[in-house]
């Protein structure tokens, strides 16, 4: 039987659309694929699927990268691709090395100029900034935005830049430690009884701005056997009133410690506060903001430092 014209279209349109569809689905699971694979040509090039949910060609081995981050700098060091780290942000200082690289401004507000001048064939964020990915798209720079909401989500991140800067094995080694210090730590946790899990506030700043359901710092809050008092609310980092604080009655409290530094007042003197467990017993404590809120190689440690303030005998 003859197929008419329009019937061959149809059906060559069928065709393309399952071939699409297995690839989108092969990007999600494994993250970044051979272009080769795709389009048959010799490219030396993958596709990346970002946290913005885009599929990026990235080049195989990045040779001038750029660091958005200090989080994402901390990875690259520990994945020891920083020979081809060209360019990192005003407020990547760990580790030292970092500040003999290029400073290519801050979060918000990163030297375009500067940037292109690197020619980067690589840059990461970790900000959802549009308008500078539309920017630095334009001079057609390859950007890819990677951010995480979990701890798993950061060994997993780690596991994609490896990917990205051609150091899968090295992530792999890097993030099977991570692993396996984690969950000796969730293995303690996860056999507390719930009524004897403390309640944990962790102030971002004094205004105060309080860690949410979709931060990290949520789940490290959870696998260090605590609950977060403000775990309910769906932002990353909402702003609360003094007066939840206080009838949360939190038993811990964790204040970063650099931003602790230029608060108004200290914490146990704000009005009201003199109730509350943690201010009664005296929990409340600095962390190192470095470790704490940069979602990168020392994450477990952060977890770990959590885990001893709550449970200091727990590992006995």
């Amino acid at each position: 039987m003859k197929l008419t014209k329009n019937k061959k279209i149809i059906i060559l349109a069928a065709v393309i659309s399952i071939v699409l569809i297995n690839v989108v689905i092969l990007v999600s699971i494994y993250g970044i694929i051979d272009i080769n694979d795709i389009n048959g040509n010799s490219d030396e090039e993958h596709i990346f699927y970002d946290s913005l949910g885009r599929y990026i060609e990235v080049p195989e081995h990045p040779e001038r990268i750029i660091s958005m981050a200090p989080a994402i700098t901390e990875i690259l060091y520990k994945l020891e691709v920083d020979d081809r780290l060209y360019g990192v942000t005003s407020y990547c200082d760990y580790p030292e090395d970092t500040q003999f690289k290029t400073k290519i401004g801050g979060f918000s507000s990163p030297n375009i100029e500067l940037i292109v001048s690197l020619e980067p064939d690589l840059i990461i964020t970790s900000r959802d900034d549009q308008d500078v990915i539309n920017v630095l798209e334009s001079y057609d720079l390859t950007i890819v935005y990677i951010t995480a909401n979990s701890l798993d989500d950061i060994i997993g991140n780690i596991k994609d830049i490896g990917d990205l800067v051609d150091a899968k094995e090295k992530a792999e080694e890097i993030t099977n430690v991570m692993e396996a210090k984690m969950n000796l730590i969730t293995d303690k946790t996860g056999n507390l009884n719930p009524n004897d899990k403390l309640k944990v506030y962790f102030e971002v700043w004094e205004t105060p701005k309080v860690v949410g359901k979709n931060s990290f710092l949520d789940d490290m809050i959870d696998k260090a056997g605590g609950i977060n008092i403000f775990g309910d609310i769906e932002e990353e980092f909402p702003i609360v009133s003094h007066e939840s604080v206080i009838i949360n009655n939190p038993h811990v409290i964790f204040i970063t410690a650099m931003g602790r530094t230029y608060y108004s007042s200290d914490v146990s003197e704000r009005e009201g506060y003199k109730v509350v467990n943690a201010v009664i017993n005296d929990r409340i404590y600095d962390c190192d903001d470095n470790i704490y809120t940069r979602a990168g190689p020392r994450i477990i440690d952060a977890l770990e430092n959590m885990t001893l303030y709550l449970y200091p005998n727990i590992f006995n």
